[in-house]
């Protein structure tokens, strides 16, 4: 009888823990995948969005970290050298080093930018919409 009380108590317990465990996944996930727009517009500024692409222009001063974004599949252009660290939602960290002129592709992602350098990085993203 005891071993009963137990089993159904331990049962209950598991499922409200379950329950929580699921809604903080889903709430730190939708967390993770903001808008930059929104969440960042002294960083993030729209230039044009159409039906087929978004086009953001993106400043971060020396030193200063963006907040974790969702980016779509991308083209980005350096304006200004674009010297710093890529934090992924894994936590793993890959360093940037872009030079002026330069244009690469990424894959979408979520993603906080830190600035490493002694100037300020000024990039052009072309987001592409599906």
């Amino acid at each position: 009888m005891a071993w009963s009380r137990y089993v159904k108590y331990n049962a209950a317990t598991m499922k409200t823990l379950i329950s929580i465990l699921c809604f903080t996944v889903i709430s730190w996930a939708t967390a993770a995948a903001q808008d930059g727009v929104k969440v960042a517009p002294e960083n993030y500024k729209v230039l044009l969005d159409n039906t087929h692409v978004r086009v953001v222009d993106f400043t971060l001063k020396p030193g200063q970290k963006s907040p974790m974004v969702s980016r779509p599949n991308r083209v980005i252009y350096a304006i200004t050298p674009a010297i710093g660290k890529l934090t992924g939602s894994d936590g793993k960290t890959i360093p940037m080093d872009r030079k002026a002129g330069e244009a690469w592709w990424a894959d979408a992602e979520s993603l906080a930018v830190e600035n490493t350098g002694q100037a300020e990085i000024h990039t052009v993203v072309v987001e592409l919409k599906q």
